[in-house]
Parts: C-alpha cells; structure tokens; sequence
C-alpha cells in the first residue's frame, strides 16, 4: 500500500471509529450503560447492512428488524432467568441465527446478531432498565433503516443491491439441500448451513447453562469462545483455534507488560480506547484476538489484578477451543468439498 493509500485508510478508519465512539455514548447516555451492548451490535449490524437497499421495501424490513431484535431480547431474558428452559431457548436462538443469517455461506451476520443474544443473556436487566432495553432494540432497527435512507437515496444505484435481510444464494448447487417433510410439508434444507446452526446452537447452550448454572463469573468467556470458533465447514475451526490461542496468549503477556509500567488508572481506561482504535486496523484474526483480550481483560484486571484476570482468561478460552475442537469434528461434520458433493 503506497503512502497516499495509506494516508486515506488511516484517515477513514480514524472518522469511522470517532463516528462509533460518539454513536455508541450517545446511545449510552439514552439508554443506559447495561444497554450499551445493545448500540455496539447496532452499530455493527448497521455496517454490515449498508451492503443491501432495504429502502425498497422499508416497512417489511423494519418490521423483520424490529421483530428479530425483540425476539432476541426477550428470549435471551427469559434463558437467563430460568438455566433450565434456557438451554431450548438457547439452542433455539442461536441455530436460527445459525442457519438463517449464513445464507451467503459467512458468517456475516451471524456475528452481530449471535452476541447481541449473549450480552443480552450475560447481562441481564430488570424494571426500568428492562423497558429501556426493549426501547433501545426498537430504537436500534430503527436506526439502522434510517442510515439505510441516508445512504440509498439514489434509487437509480450503477449496481443492484440485495433489497432483503435475509437473502439466499440462487446459484447454488441444488445437492446441498435435502428435502424433509415437516408438518405434512415439503421443506428444503441447506445440509451444510442446518450442520453448522446445530453445532453453534448446541454448544452455545451448553456452555451457557454451564457458565450460568454454576454462576461462574466470567464463564463467558468460554461461551464466546465457542461462538467465535464453530464454522461452516468444520477444518476451518482447527486454524482460528489455533489463532485464537496464540491471540490470546500474546495479548495476555502484553497486558501484564502493560499494567506493570501503567499505575494511572486514568492511563489505563486510555489505554483500552487506544487498543479499540487499533482494532480497526487488524485484518489477521489472530491480530484481531490480541486486540480483544486486552480490551477485554483489561477492565477486569483493574479490581482483581492483572496475573488472576489473565489466567482465568486463557483457563476459559482453552476450555472454549477444545469444545469446539471437539464438536466441529464429531457432530454433523463438513468439509469445503461437501459443497459440492454433497
């Protein structure tokens, strides 16, 4: 990249990440700092919208933003308040998501919405602060078809965006699905897609229910874990594994460094923000895993000290890996080739 083009990057990413910053603590200061999680998924899925026109059909598609988002929000309150019943709304949740949102065979969108449900469920909220956070998920739809008119305006766009949230890959090879009978009705199934929503669903409540069943504190951790690294095809799983525990290792040592030279904790509230802007710029999921432990460690480290915080992190996230080692490579396992073989 030449200096010009990396001028510009610099530059752009820079006005992107001042832009979230502002939009995510105005959104705070509405709705409260426990909703917060709540306008960084916005955010994000907002981004990642701005790829289709959803202005051609505005109404259905908040109504389908609205709905997911408050679905969402209901659901992961009611898992979260009742482990049992939370292991089916779990699953439930979080293969839909699977399943529907990797129509393009990423996980795009997967992402957004897939933690929005956690934070949700890791963070509970009740009374007023209940009633902000269903607010704040209507607010977010509405947000996001907002930004939508904002940047289609021009209905006469030189290319044709998808016009639907959630699309489907019409050139697909037709021995992917399998046809079931459910309800008397013939349903065609994306085999790969349905393996991977089981999978992601299926470990996501499991260790949901672990972490909130025992009420281990940062159990969490484990559970994103497990979210971050169960794929589509499953020999993908074993490289971001791989890459997550190096990522999470260099960025446990860093921090330690960092905390031994940095007393201020004004100093250090700075350098988590620092660490965020960084984050923009990170392309190697590797990378990007150092970037998120720090940020993520790091506020806990501030009450329990850097060395207990770094442990527990790397306990869990070895936990994490090798769930979802094992999962990715003996339930409803697929390889790249299944594409088209299947």
């Amino acid at each position: 990249m030449d200096k010009a083009n990396l001028k510009n990057n610099i530059i752009s990413k820079t006005i992107l990440f001042i832009a979230i910053m502002i939009f995510v603590v105005i959104f705070k200061s509405i709705f409260g700092e426990q909703n917060t999680p709540v306008g960084i998924a916005t955010v994000i899925t907002l981004l990642m919208l701005l790829g289709k026109d959803l202005t051609q059909n505005p109404i259905k598609n908040f109504l389908i933003l609205a709905g997911i988002n408050l679905a969402l929000g209901i659901s992961a309150f009611i898992a979260a308040n009742n482990v049992w019943l939370g292991i089916i709304i779990d699953f439930s949740a979080l293969s839909l998501i699977g399943y529907y949102f990797s129509y393009a065979m990423t996980k795009g969108l997967i992402l957004p919405y897939g933690l929005q449900y956690l934070f949700m469920l890791n963070g509970p909220v009740y009374g007023d602060v209940f009633v902000k956070r269903i607010l704040a998920l209507i607010a977010g739809a509405v947000i996001i078809m907002v930004s939508q008119f904002i940047v289609n305006t021009k209905k006469n766009n030189t290319f044709k965006k998808e016009n639907s949230i959630i699309g489907f890959n019409k050139d697909e090879n037709d021995s992917v699905y399998r046809e079931y009978e459910v309800f008397g009705k013939k349903v065609k199934i994306h085999t790969i897609r349905a393996s991977y929503a089981i999978r992601v669903g299926f470990l996501t409540a499991l260790t949901s229910f672990i972490a909130l069943y025992f009420k281990l504190a940062e159990g969490r951790w484990m559970v994103y874990t497990i979210f971050s690294l169960t794929e589509l095809y499953s020999e993908n799983c074993k490289v971001r594994a791989w890459k997550r525990l190096q990522g999470t290792i260099i960025g446990s040592i860093i921090l330690i460094i960092l905390f031994i030279f940095i007393k201020s904790p004004t100093l250090r509230g700075l350098m988590i923000l620092v660490v965020g802007y960084l984050n923009s710029f990170a392309e190697d999921y590797r990378d990007v895993v150092v970037l998120v432990t720090i940020s993520a460690v790091a506020p806990l480290a501030l009450t329990t000290g850097s060395f207990y915080a770094v442990l527990e992190r790397i306990i869990y996230v070895i936990i994490g890996i090798i769930l979802a080692l094992i999962a990715n490579a003996l339930i409803l396992k697929k390889s790249e080739k299944d594409t088209s073989t299947t």
